[in-house]
């Protein structure tokens, strides 16, 4: 099962739900994006509209939405402390 959807299904509200799938849209592109930056290396580079710099937004939507709870989305949390890569 979708552990955002899992979690937001714990929290009950309908803004948990909300977060779910936007949590669940992000993780697609987010895993997509490192898999790009790896095969591409040598001219990869992130720009303003990457899953890295939209990790932070919805790491602080998540901590506002799920309190304590969203410490269990590590994925999130480490892509939201993790600077935008340029190699």
């Amino acid at each position: 099962m979708n552990p955002y959807v899992l979690l937001a299904s714990r929290i009950g509200t309908p803004e948990a739900a909300s977060l779910a799938e936007r949590l669940s849209a992000w993780h697609d592109a987010m895993v997509a994006h490192e898999r790009r930056l790896r095969r591409e290396r040598a001219e990869a580079v992130c720009d303003d509209e990457c899953p890295h710099v939209e990790a932070r937004h919805l790491w602080a939507e998540a901590t506002a939405t799920l309190g304590d709870r969203a410490t269990e989305l590590e994925f999130l949390r480490s892509a939201s402390h993790r600077r935008s890569v340029e190699i």
